[in-house]
Order: structure tokens, then sequence, then C-alpha cells
């Protein structure tokens, strides 16, 4: 087997073998949508990828068994750590030898990266592949982000809650800000750790709700706003994989921690699944990480994993 840089020559056979996998995790989730068994999706995908890198590639005796291209994010997750990332389209290799054709491919990648001044290296594995999992574990990388799909239909629990559960409209927008600013602090205290962000003001709410595909559905107690499930339509912000026009995806949630326990996230997440159900959408997608433990303890129930991403930040040496 010899490792070297991609050759584009490559490419019809590596979205081969990335289809190969990916019809796996199909079998494995039938509502994944098929866009991503369609080679001519596949092969510009990955041409446009490895324009934006060297690549790499595995071959044993003239045939490809193994590729890896990758992105390069000067600010990795809101850090000022550059980092190295691999989606889940952007690898695969053969179930033989799968163990060392990683680990090679890994090698050459890997001194790529620091060659590129990346402090973190990243990728996201089909959660069929256990195969894979194991591997990227023994080279050093731990689990940072799940997204999983699920039919949108009734989740088939108690639902019922004292709160009032509604769509949000326009006139709701400043109230979502001061809520979304809350969940947003969440993100930055302990165990989760994640560099602040902010979410959007009241004209960008408006702007949000004007899509059809787009929806806020909050929970009151009273006049007081204290939850709410952000869905959006277009842009899925997870995993290519489940992305289509038959779906949304989850964007944000949050209750607030005096509420919790009173089943406003399962009605908020059981009335917009009717509802979009009676739009004729066919499923639900969401990403949280795996750190952050309100989110583990909820979406794991609802939710089918489809997706794992894996990070690493190497160890750093002084120069």
């Amino acid at each position: 087997m010899q490792i070297h840089t991609f050759n584009k020559g490559f490419i019809p056979e590596a979205a081969r073998l990335f289809i190969q996998s990916y019809q796996k995790q199909r079998q494995a989730t039938p509502l994944l949508p098929a866009l991503m068994e369609d080679p001519g999706r596949v092969e510009t995908m990955l041409a446009d990828l490895m324009d934006s890198c060297p690549g790499v590639a595995a071959v044993e005796d003239g045939q490809l068994v193994g590729y890896m291209g990758w992105f390069l994010a000067k600010e990795f997750r809101g850090t000022d750590r550059k980092g190295a990332y691999v989606p889940e389209w952007g690898h695969a290799c053969t179930e033989k030898n799968k163990t060392n054709i990683y680990r090679a491919m890994y090698r050459l990648a890997a001194d790529e990266w620091s060659q590129a001044g990346c402090q973190v290296h990243a990728l996201t594995l089909l959660a069929h592949d256990q195969a894979a999992e194991q591997v990227w574990f023994w080279n050093g990388f731990g689990l940072t982000v799940v997204d999983g799909i699920r039919a949108m239909s009734p989740l088939g629990v108690p639902c019922e809650t004292d709160l009032h559960i509604r769509k949000a409209t326009a006139q709701d927008a400043n109230a979502l800000v001061e809520l979304d600013a809350e969940h947003w602090t969440h993100y930055t205290q302990s165990p989760v750790f994640m560099p602040p962000h902010g979410g959007r003001d009241a004209a960008g709410n408006v702007e949000f709700l004007s899509h059809p595909k787009n929806s806020v559905w909050l929970a009151w107690d009273r006049d007081v706003l204290v939850g709410f499930i952000r869905y959006e339509g277009y842009d899925f912000d997870g995993c290519a994989i489940v992305e289509s026009e038959e779906g949304v995806t989850i964007t944000g949630a949050y209750v607030r921690p005096a509420y919790r326990g009173r089943k406003a996230a399962v009605a908020l997440l059981d009335a917009a699944l009717r509802d979009y159900q009676a739009q004729g959408l066919k499923y639900c997608a969401m990403n949280f990480e795996s750190f952050n433990p309100e989110a583990a303890t909820f979406w794991m129930k609802y939710f089918e994993p489809v997706c794992y991403s894996v990070l690493r930040v190497p160890e750093y040496i002084p120069s």
C-alpha cells in the first residue's frame, strides 16, 4: 500500500468508496435521504474539496483503497485556533485493512495540517462505522458533536404541560432575543465551556420567521417566555447527509433552569413535529455537543445518531 497526495483522477473511485459506506448507513437509518448516493453529486463535492487541500490517497495494486480531504478553518468553532476538518463525505476506505489505511492516511494528513499551522484536527464519521470510530479513538480523537434524525411524527409519549406552547410570530421577536442571549450564555458555562456567540437581533428573528419552512416554537408561563426550539428548513448547519427539501433541522433549543422538569422541551418538540408532518415533511434532524449534559440526556431519547464528529487538540511543543 502506498500513501501519497490525492490525484483528482481518483475522484470517481473515491465517490464510490463513500457511497458504499453511506449505503450501509442508510440500511441502518432508512429515513436518511438518498441524495448522497448520487455519484455525480458526490464527485462534484469531492472535486471542490480537493481544490481546497492536497488530499491524501491510499493505493494498493493501482486501486484506490482510501482517501481523505479537508477544509481549513482559521477560527475553528469560534476559537482563535486554526483547525483542519474532514467532513463525513470527505473520507472513506475499504473494509479490508481499515485500521492501517486510516492510520497511514492520518500520518500524512496530520503532517500537512501541522505545516498549515493547525492546532485542531477534526473529522465526522458515519455512525454505523464502529471500526472507523475505534481507529480515530486510538488516534487520540474524542467525541464532540452528534448529528441525529427522526421521523416527522408525534413523539408517542406524554407531552402535557401546564405551560402554553405555540408557534412564534413576528411580534415575539424581542422576547426571543432576550431568551436566546440566555441560551448562548449557557454554552459558556461549566461543563460545556464553548466560546461566546451571539444570537439574532429582533430584525433577524422577523426575517427568519418570514421563510415558510422556518419556525420557532415557544413555551410561555403566562407572559414570561421560558423556552424555545428553533427549526430551520434551509440552512441545516450540520452534516451533509441530512440535507434535503424533505426535512428541517433544529438549530437552537433552551428551557430556563427553573422550568426544567415541566415537559416544556417535550411539548415544544412534539408540537413542531405534528405541525411539520401536516405540511408533508418527512424528517427532523438535529445536532448537539456531546459534552452538554442537558442536550445529551434529552436528544438521544428521540433521535437516532447518524454522524459522530470527533476532535483532537495535539499537545503543543514550543518551537
